[in-house]
């Protein structure tokens, strides 16, 4: 019982991926740079792409935007995220490290170019698919915007239930009042769970710091209600956006759509939603546009008038996430590798 809860805050038994770059392939474009969520990375003297001092706080989550995105194909991520013992536990979960898609099930490393042409559109989207946060400073066509919400409409939902509303924002003023907001609210998360030298990016402080006992109890109480809130990997991402005024919640993307759920909904609305949202990002992809989800607009919820007033919603309609929108700015989507599928197979 006791292993089960040890090393709540920030387990010290922990194995994370490492960022490393091919300095002949390396051209200083600074794409990786500008497309980690945790804003682990920086160019050097030489132009030549680093870990930065925030990369011994935080470090690699292994989302590979950073590889996906380079026009040189100068970066790999090496190793897997693995918790060895206590509450975050998780290398017993895993069999093997990351593979690239098997959808033939060929199972004998076959590159993804030598079956292309034997997938459908859908399942091509499916696998290209990454989140955008590089966006080109062009509007999006009311149009395709009305289009890619569309086909959320008609997304599956508990009951023909449909508990969702949508909030289309392309007024780039509004987009970054309500940045502002949201890095105002989650800049306290933070300051309660993690060690205070680490809360200012600019200046990353010792870190070897350790959090107060009052944070990791806390933090302890925390995870018992709302785990996926508390994760190490989930705080590194919301000091980036809180503690750096340069950064942008929403990537300076020139529209921004709000996902609110009926909280009568039948079943879980919630899912309702995810589903929903996940409509409206392939067929997003599929039209050449880019998105990354963001629920970090929850921080808005907390200003009522706000959302009132601006964005139109009242109860029952809570805000669940949102969704950037944009075009891609450069070559993003592409391949990368995942953990191998948990299966059981009943036959």
């Amino acid at each position: 019982m006791l292993e089960k809860h040890k090393h709540i805050s920030f387990p010290p038994k922990t194995d994370f991926p490492i960022f490393q770059v091919d300095d002949e392939k390396c051209i200083g474009c600074g794409r990786c740079v500008n497309s980690c969520p945790i804003q682990l990375l920086m160019l050097d003297s030489d132009k030549k792409a680093r870990p930065n001092e925030r990369y011994d706080h935080f470090r690699c989550i292994c989302c590979q935007n950073c590889a996906a995105s380079c026009p040189n194909d100068a970066i790999t991520i090496q190793g897997d995220y693995r918790v060895h013992e206590g509450f975050w536990k998780n290398d017993n979960l895993f069999e093997g490290g990351k593979t690239f898609p098997d959808p033939l099930y060929s199972r004998n490393g076959a590159k993804y170019e030598d079956y292309e042409d034997q997938l459908t559109e859908t399942e091509k989207v499916i696998y290209n698919r990454r989140s955008i946060r590089l966006y080109k400073k062009k509007r999006v066509p009311k149009e395709l915007v009305h289009r890619i919400i569309e086909a959320g409409r008609f997304a599956p939902s508990a009951g023909n239930n449909q508990p969702w509303k949508f909030v289309a924002i392309t007024n780039p003023d509004v987009i970054e009042e309500i940045d502002q907001i949201c890095k105002k609210r989650v800049r306290l998360f933070p300051q309660m769970l993690m060690p205070h030298p680490w809360v200012d990016k600019q200046v990353p402080g010792d870190k070897n710091a350790k959090p107060k006992k009052w944070q990791k109890t806390l933090h302890y109480l925390l995870s018992r209600k709302t785990p996926g809130d508390v994760d190490q990997r989930v705080l590194g991402g919301i000091n980036t956006i809180s503690s750096d005024p340069e950064y942008r919640t929403f990537f300076k993307a020139p529209a921004l759509i709000i996902l609110a759920k009926d909280v009568r909904g039948i079943g879980s609305p919630d899912l309702d939603l995810g589903i929903c949202g996940q409509n409206m990002v392939l067929a997003a992809h599929s039209l050449g546009l880019g998105t990354c989800w963001v629920s970090l607009i929850k921080g808005l919820t907390w200003d009522h008038r706000y959302v009132r007033k601006v964005l139109g919603l009242e109860y029952p309609f809570k805000i669940l996430t949102s969704l950037t929108l944009g075009y891609p700015a450069g070559q993003v989507d592409n391949i990368v590798a995942r953990e191998r599928q948990r299966v059981n197979w009943i036959e």
